[in-house]
């Protein structure tokens, strides 16, 4: 009899200890509070949880520059958002990792620190901890941005239309080497073999992103270039252009 309870304690303990572990995961993918638009019956894997974190800071940031709010503390950051030097940003704001092993094509890597060649999904794994606590300044800094124009989600596909198109110019890294979206659209247009009509709404794309780190330059009106981002947005799934 004893016997039999003592199974049954260890087999809620270990019970216990799995919904634990589902609710951590759950918990992270909770980390940022725009996370919560869209669940699937499966866990998110960590990295669709690293993807979600980068255009959800991404995202806000977009959101800080669009309503020009003072970005003095974080002026370096900022500047490599808004000029698209995704290298560069996550270099300024990295930290060493205590120990992290990612299995990456077949070869196991336990570097902490992140390197050109590194700025892939590993990339973007390592810089998890470092998204975080930019994150977390940047909110206590400027707050729960509420804007009047556009949606969040609007700021969060900018973020990753950006991202995506520059790691796919790049075999899905980002490098340092400094190229504008402009010509990263064209030399895509040129890979991809792209029609002018696809071209010139790729580039519709780049502007929303353009009016939204520099507000004061547009001259028409926000549902206008929202709906050409749309477009845009749409053609990047179309073409497989994303980061998945």
């Amino acid at each position: 009899m004893q016997q039999a309870h003592r199974v049954k304690l260890i087999a809620s303990s270990s019970l216990l200890g799995v919904l634990h572990f589902l609710c951590v995961i759950y918990l992270l993918n909770l980390v940022l509070k725009h996370a919560t638009k869209s669940y699937t019956n499966t866990l998110p894997t960590i990295y669709e949880i690293q993807k979600l974190m980068i255009q959800v800071v991404v995202g806000y940031m977009y959101k800080v520059l669009k309503n020009e709010l003072d970005i003095s503390e974080f002026k370096s950051e900022f500047a490599a958002i808004r000029h698209g030097h995704y290298y560069d940003f996550i270099k300024s704001i990295g930290k060493h990792i205590d120990f992290i092993v990612v299995y990456n094509n077949g070869v196991i890597d336990k570097e902490t620190d992140i390197k050109e060649t590194d700025i892939d999904y590993v990339g973007l794994l390592k810089s998890g901890e470092s998204l975080k606590d930019f994150y977390r300044k940047c909110c206590l800094k400027f707050g729960d941005i509420v804007d009047s124009d556009l949606s969040n989600d609007y700021f969060e596909k900018a973020a990753l239309f950006e991202l995506s198109l520059r790691m796919h110019l790049n075999n899905k890294r980002l490098t340092k080497h400094r190229v504008t979206l402009e010509n990263v659209i064209n030399e895509i247009s040129n890979l991809k073999k792209l029609t002018d009509l696809e071209v010139e709404t790729f580039h519709k794309g780049r502007q929303f992103l353009n009016f939204i780190k520099r507000p004061k330059i547009l001259k028409s009106d926000w549902n206008t270039v929202a709906s050409d981002f749309d477009k845009a947005y749409s053609l990047l799934l179309v073409k497989k252009l994303t980061i998945e």
